[in-house]
């Protein structure tokens, strides 16, 4: 419309300007060199002003194809929203009036339009047909693509006859779909160079685009998984409840008969009766787990002495260490006795720890637990087994939650992947760490640092961390 109005008032002025030139040509007679000299330089100046245009118009169509890289670039979306914001570019943008973008079907050949603009509302959901991609690179008018099912519904609004183009959409050299424009005039949709950069800006933010919503659906996978991960673990550990009060109960009577057993069975029914409290509070942790991520943990630091959590444990293990006729030696140093630890958390990390080196050590093997000072006022507890060791590339994992190492020249060890992961989260509440290291005689070497109790002090309480640096 600009370029229109530009000409007419340009030739306009011509006119009269040609015509004051005549007049004065035949009243003061007027050399008809000077008369051919002005409207040779009048002419020269519309081609001037109309190259300017054409120039601008350019610009305008770079300045699209810059606003769609951008858009298309500034925040992740699913495909058909990416389809839906190139075409309200390229529309905005004066490149066409109406236009589609259509993908291949089911894995075959046949397209489908997935977005419209410029084309009666629910179009192409209802009513578009699915049509093979025929010629992709061409530029014609709508005579060249008479009666095609994607050109008749905006045909009439752009006068008739509009001019289509059909840009292919390419992903790794296969095609992938289609871009069609449709605008009253040529305009860019003659310019062959501007519209394979469409084409190909497009194809690049699809295949973001699916990329963005296979990961999308793999995020929601996983948290449906989870969830139902969390709803197992907390059908199974009320499950495991219903046994354990038998057994409780068990327990309870063999109590009641202690008088008249002798020192081995005794030792054994209260094994029985400690091993039972820990399942109880274990089932209890395993419930926390599942149903917040560890978040249900609390701990209590006091004074702590390791050599007493040390014994309870190995009360605790002692059938399964005779049934495996391994050896298990405890060394607590002097200088390394007293840490700041919740006591029944600290006796729950080792009896994990002392537990899978049970497992995992071949029969007739050796354990061994021993503590000693480490460097800014900690303790050092370290647990080794003769066991098959574990590969260095799997030292971070053995911590993850349902981690197992994959052994398959060795039979399966039982085992949930769960007490790692527990005993990482109850150390790292009390301020402590934990890995595992080589031992130079084969098999593992678990590894926990707490904070040390002055010897001083080993006889009294200390005070209980506040609750907000304890809880999580």
């Amino acid at each position: 419309m600009l370029r229109l109005t530009l000409v007419v008032a340009f030739a306009t002025i011509v006119v009269v300007a040609a015509n004051v030139a005549v007049y004065y040509a035949v009243t003061n007679g007027i050399d008809s060199r000077i008369l051919s000299f002005q409207l040779l330089s009048a002419v020269l100046v519309l081609i001037a002003i109309l190259a300017h245009l054409r120039q601008l118009q350019r610009e305008r169509w770079r300045h699209a194809l810059s606003t769609l890289i951008s858009d298309l670039s500034a925040s992740p979306s699913g495909i058909e929203a990416t389809a839906e914001r190139a075409l309200l570019v390229l529309t905005s943008g004066g490149v066409a009036q109406a236009g589609l973008v259509a993908l291949a079907a089911d894995g075959t050949e046949e397209m489908r339009p997935i977005a419209t603009l410029g084309y009666p509302d629910h179009w192409a959901k209802d009513a578009a047909p699915r049509v093979l991609p025929g010629d992709h690179d061409t530029i014609d008018s709508s005579r060249g693509l008479a009666g095609h099912p994607w050109v008749e519904p905006v045909a009439s609004s752009l006068g008739g006859w509009p001019w289509v183009a059909r840009v292919p959409l390419t992903s790794g050299g296969d095609a992938i779909g289609q871009l069609m424009l449709a605008a009253k005039r040529a305009g860019p949709l003659a310019n062959h160079t501007l519209l394979k950069r469409f084409g190909a800006q497009l194809s690049t933010a699809l295949d973001h685009a699916a990329m963005y919503e296979a990961a999308y659906r793999r995020e929601q996978e996983l948290e449906e998984l989870d969830q139902r991960r969390r709803e197992f673990i907390g059908a199974l550990a009320h499950e495991v409840r219903t046994p354990l009060t038998s057994i409780q109960a068990f327990s309870d009577l063999l109590q009641l008969q202690q008088a008249v057993m002798d020192e081995t069975a005794e030792q054994l029914v209260s094994s029985l009766e400690h091993g039972v409290q820990r399942l109880n509070l274990l089932v209890s942790d395993l419930l926390d787990l599942g149903q917040s991520e560890g978040a249900g943990f609390t701990v209590k630091p006091e004074a702590t002495e390791l050599h007493a959590r040390l014994a309870e444990v190995e009360t605790l293990l002692r059938p399964s260490y005779l049934l495996r006729e391994q050896e298990l030696t405890i060394d607590v140093a002097d200088d390394a006795t007293t840490v700041l630890a919740d006591p029944a958390r600290l006796e729950q990390v080792l009896l994990n720890l002392l537990s899978n080196a049970n497992r995992y050590t071949p029969p007739k093997g050796t354990i061994s637990a021993r503590t000693r000072a480490a460097k800014g006022g900690r303790i050092r507890i370290e647990i080794e087994d003769s066991g098959p060791g574990i590969p260095a590339d799997q030292r971070e994992h053995i911590f993850d939650a349902y981690f197992r190492i994959d052994r398959r020249d060795q039979p399966p060890v039982p085992g949930s992947g769960l007490g790692l992961a527990i005993a990482r989260q109850l150390v790292e509440l009390q301020d402590g760490r934990i890995w595992v290291e080589d031992c130079e005689r084969g098999g593992s070497r678990f590894c926990i640092e707490l904070p040390a109790v002055p010897r001083r002090r080993a006889s009294d309480q200390a005070p209980s961390l506040p609750a907000s640096s304890t809880e999580r």
